[in-house]
């Protein structure tokens, strides 16, 4: 799919026919060979596209390429994708739908006098994180629903859930990290090639990453917070468990005790003979126990 670069972005029916100047496209690693791209602009896409695991950017005399690697947001599964960007051009390399879906995004901002290649490189980035807010608050809502629960003493599958809930965390924080290095390397290496207004939006771009990367790292504290709360209920109930097996125990070393006197079976022991010295047994074993329990009522032991 291709698009003139202007204010206002609008699809190129005719594509690169006439030539590269002022367009944007978005193209499948296998549609790189026909497409008359400058030389060196593309090459090894399909391999960089295989192997990207993270956010690059490489920055060479007559081309600034980049590397993206978006990890799982919702119901998207990690995905990469790279940029390209020569002159007043820019391409992006797709095997999905996540260039083309950002690019209609920015067909529905409104106009900034925006008209050239980085300008619409601004905008695809922040069309890039567009929905992470919203998302973030999702996550946060999960978080919360999951410390209800465990104040609620619901925790069946609480560590399954809360592994996937900070393992997503983690990937995003790492993502926003790698974007906002991209980002500022863009700054750095290539000021001379942005005008005014791509500026500001670049800066732009840096506090929105900042503040998502926060937003990230506060629910990352959060999940920590919410584990803590979940090990403080799970050794809780494990000192219950401790407790009543001790009062059981306290209360019945006392028969052990009568048990093993009376298993001794000497020849002179006078209860052995004697006629109500079972029943006897029995009463102090009853006494005994009812005075344990007893005991550990009036102390509130449980």
């Amino acid at each position: 799919m291709y698009y003139r670069i202007a204010e206002k972005l609008a699809e190129e029916p005719r594509g690169a026919q006439n030539g590269w100047q002022g367009l944007a496209a978005v193209l499948r690693p296998e549609e790189l060979a026909t497409a008359g791209l400058p030389r060196g602009v593309a090459e090894q896409a399909a391999e960089k596209l295989a192997e990207c695991r993270g956010c690059r950017l490489t920055v060479e005399p007559d081309c600034i390429q980049g590397e993206l690697h978006i990890p799982a947001k919702g119901k998207h599964k990690p995905r990469n994708l790279l940029f390209a960007w020569w002159e007043d051009s820019l391409l992006f390399v797709d095997r999905g739908e996540t260039a083309a879906e950002c690019l209609e995004t920015v067909r529905r901002m409104r106009a900034h006098h925006a008209d050239g290649a980085d300008d619409l490189l601004m905008d695809f980035f922040l069309a890039l994180v567009a929905e992470d807010l919203g998302e973030i608050q999702s996550l946060e809502d999960r978080i919360s629903e999951l410390e209800q629960a465990v104040l609620e003493s619901h925790t069946e599958g609480f560590i399954a859930r809360m592994s996937r809930l900070r393992r997503e965390l983690n990937q995003r924080n790492r993502f926003y990290a790698q974007l906002d290095d991209l980002v500022t390397t863009l700054q750095e290496n290539a000021a001379d090639l942005l005008d005014e207004c791509s500026r500001s939006r670049l800066l732009y771009v840096l506090r929105r990453l900042d503040r998502l990367q926060n937003e990230t790292q506060l629910l990352r504290e959060y999940a920590s917070q919410v584990s803590s709360e979940y090990q403080a209920q799970v050794d809780i109930a494990q000192n219950r468990i401790m407790k009543l097996l001790t009062i059981v125990t306290t209360i019945f070393m006392p028969l052990s005790l009568i048990v093993g006197w009376y298993g001794m079976n000497f020849a002179y022991m006078p209860e052995l003979g004697w006629r109500y010295g079972y029943p006897a047994v029995i009463a102090v074993s009853v006494l005994v126990v009812g005075g344990c329990v007893v005991y550990f009522r009036r102390k509130r032991y449980w």
